[in-house]
C-alpha cells in the first residue's frame, strides 16, 4: 500500500500519525508532497484530510479491507 501524506506545516499531529503508519507491515512506502491543506490518502482513497476527526488508522484498514474485497473472486451461478 502506498500512502501519499499531503502537509502544509508538519506538526505534532501529523508526524503522530506517519509514527504510526510506520509501524504497519502492509505499507510499503510513504510518500510526502507539499500542499496548502493537510491530507492522507492510501491508494488513492482519502482517508484524512485536516480539521476531520476520522482517525486514519482505522480508515486505513478500511482501505486494506477494500483492497482485499476488490481481489477476491466470487463466482456466479447460472
Amino acid at each position: 500500500m502506498i500512502v501519499l501524506i499531503k502537509y502544509r506545516v508538519l506538526d505534532k499531529n501529523i508526524r503522530k500519525i506517519v509514527d504510526s503508519l510506520r509501524k504497519l507491515p502492509f505499507i510499503k512506502e510513504i510518500v510526502f508532497y507539499s500542499g496548502e491543506k493537510s491530507s492522507i490518502s492510501a491508494n488513492n482513497y482519502k482517508i484524512w484530510e485536516e480539521g476531520s476527526d476520522l482517525n486514519p488508522i482505522d480508515e486505513i484498514y478500511d482501505v486494506k479491507i477494500l483492497e482485499l474485497t476488490r481481489r477476491m473472486y466470487f463466482p456466479a451461478c447460472g
